[in-house]
Formats: structure tokens, sequence, C-alpha cells
């Protein structure tokens, strides 16, 4: 079962103020894998005022260990081009700068990601739900702006560039037995 709600508009983060360090993993989840994905739809304004459609391939892998740590590596495609990278245990910011945040709220793995550190401004917030025996998930995924405020982003190519709109589909959240970076 899938779940997606992307809208330009409510959510309002502010710097690190919202960032958090995993908190209390589930037991349930220890010593598992927890895979992310999603294409993100835009609409992008370059810094010379040209509009264009932008697609990227987002994917989030989670590892929660046997201590109920977690680990990141997140990438991004679009164009033919990968981004991505390991985030350190507890990290407040992503190699490109921007803030970043991974913690569980009850059920939920939240994932939090903050455009300004990268120059640009808004942020994109993902939620995976488990059901009860944590073997299966589903995902929302959205984005958001402060009220009156323009939406940028770093793009793969350095560029920064405005977001116009933006939408989610495909999302998808699994489960899986061990270590996906033992590898």
């Amino acid at each position: 079962m899938r779940l997606v709600r992307s809208a330009l508009g409510v959510l309002v983060f502010v710097g690190a103020a919202w960032v958090a360090p995993s908190v209390a993993a589930p037991q349930q989840l220890f010593n598992k894998t927890v895979i992310l994905t999603w294409t993100a739809n835009a609409t992008l304004r370059d810094p010379d005022g040209r509009e264009r459609q932008s697609s990227s391939n987002i994917r989030y892998v989670i590892y929660i260990s046997s201590l109920g740590r977690l680990f990141e590596h997140a990438s991004r495609t679009s164009g033919g081009r990968t981004q991505g990278g390991d985030t350190g245990l507890n990290a407040a910011q992503t190699r490109m700068g921007e803030a970043r945040g991974l913690a569980f709220k009850g059920n939920a793995l939240v994932v939090n990601r903050g455009y300004a550190g990268g120059r640009g401004s808004g942020a994109m917030q993902a939620v995976a739900t488990f059901d009860g025996s944590y073997s299966s998930c589903t995902l929302e995924v959205t984005h958001g702006k402060e009220g009156g405020a323009t939406m940028k982003r770093q793009g793969i190519d350095g560029v920064v560039r405005e977001i116009l709109s933006i939408s989610v589909s495909g999302p998808s959240c699994s489960v899986q037995n061990g270590n996906a970076f033992a590898n």
C-alpha cells in the first residue's frame, strides 16, 4: 500500500532546530535495513529565468544496527548523473551542507532535509510508517517552504534553482533483514 502527499506550503523548518539525532529505534528493526525510494518531479527556474521540467530518483538506505544506531546513505539521480553519500552517525548536515534529521517517532521513521545549507531554501520530509510487526511500511513525502518564501535547491550540477512546483510519484518503503552496507 502506498500513500503520497506532496504540497508546497505549510511546512516550517528553521535551521537545525528541527534536526534531531537518531532517537530510540524500535527493537523490532534492530539489524534491519529500511529502503525509501520515490521520484520527485519538479518545475524549476534556472538562474537565467528559463523554466524547465526535472525528474529526480531519490533513494535512502537506512540501516538500524543491533544497538539501535541509524546509518544512512542517500542518493539522487537526475539527467544521468548521481549524487549521494553516507552521512555520519547523528550528523546534523549532509556533505552538501544541507540540514538533516533522522528519528523515530512512535511507529514512524522521519527523515528531514533542509535545503538552506546548500544555498537553497525549503525542506523535504519523508515519513515511513510501519505496520505492527515492523515488517512492512508505507511512505509519505512532503516538500514545503516558509510562507512567502521561494523554494530553492542546489542541483547535482552545483547550480541553485528555484523550485516552482514539485510532486512525488512512486513512493516505496521496504524492510529487509540484515545490513545493506555489509558488502
